[in-house]
């Protein structure tokens, strides 16, 4: 827990902070162009949501904050974990079966309730245990799947056109406790990690150097794409600057700059502050 705390949710801390203070600025500067009093710039002050900005991962501005506060609950109950590997096997999978029913029924929770770190708390756990099986018995789902990849990816791509035909695109979001169908993209994504975990196992003992550079930045290209995809978003709305729509050729070349940017962001930071990178961008 130490060391998550020092390397995941101190850069998470450090780099959320820079927006909310951001934010906490513009609020100030607001409130004073508003009036000559300074009432509301106080009551902006008092209303500002600090705390479940931390919590909702700063308003989901830097996209995929989110992932941190669930995580450091994830890490904190770590024990619960542990005992679950100790469980047989039968019993494994009738707990992580109940608690993915669970998660389809409840989906994820919305971005802008502070609460939702435990709701994504509940609704991944079924993930992490299935992780968890797929790592302990990876040898028996190599000998039974590997060789029928393609019989997988038909099963997602059925799935991704189910979910085409019912509109249902995109993530599943709402409360907990009302009824809003079957979240299929999470049984469809789990199908897909499996696809690639059989898929991608035959190339396990080959070395590619920029994927070992990836891999070995992942923390700091998550920590900093974020801020990357709001410096865009901020360029692009005060430029007036778009993008056609729904052209996938954007949507690839976006991400490949978003990302390579992101990478070479994270070795200058490393280059500049070598002892102290992973405290400000986990890598």
């Amino acid at each position: 827990m130490v060391t998550k705390i020092k390397y995941v949710l101190l850069p998470y801390l450090i780099l959320s902070s820079l927006l909310i203070v951001y934010l906490l600025v513009r609020v100030c500067i607001a409130g004073i162009l508003s009036s000559s009093t300074f009432s509301p710039l106080l009551e902006g002050l008092l209303s500002f949501p600090v705390l479940a900005h931390y919590l909702i991962g700063v308003g989901n501005s830097y996209v995929g904050y989110w992932y941190i506060p669930f995580i450091m609950v994830v890490f904190a109950i770590s024990p619960i974990f542990i005992r679950f590997i100790k469980l047989s096997l039968q019993n494994q999978i009738l707990t992580t079966i109940f608690l993915l029913i669970c998660s389809v029924l409840m989906h994820r929770g919305p971005f802008q309730n502070a609460t939702s770190v435990f709701q994504s708390t509940l609704f991944f756990t079924p993930v992490y245990l299935l992780g968890i099986i797929s790592s302990e018995k990876k040898e028996i789902i190599y000998s039974k799947l590997t060789g029928k990849e393609f019989y997988i990816l038909i099963i997602i791509i059925l799935l991704a056109g189910i979910q085409v035909y019912s509109g249902k695109l995109g993530n599943y979001v709402k409360d907990p406790f009302t009824f809003g169908g079957i979240d299929l993209m999470v049984i469809q994504k789990i199908i897909f990690c499996l696809f690639f975990m059989v898929f991608l196992n035959r190339f396990e003992n080959y070395k590619f150097k920029l994927l070992e550079i990836i891999a070995n930045n992942s923390f700091g290209v998550y920590f900093i794409h974020g801020i990357v995809l709001y410096v865009l978003a901020v360029i692009k709305s005060k430029s007036g600057f778009s993008f056609p729509p729904d052209l996938f050729i954007i949507y690839l070349l976006v991400s490949l700059f978003v990302f390579f940017i992101s990478l070479a962001a994270t070795l200058f930071i490393k280059r500049i502050f070598p002892k102290y990178s992973r405290y400000l961008i986990g890598s």
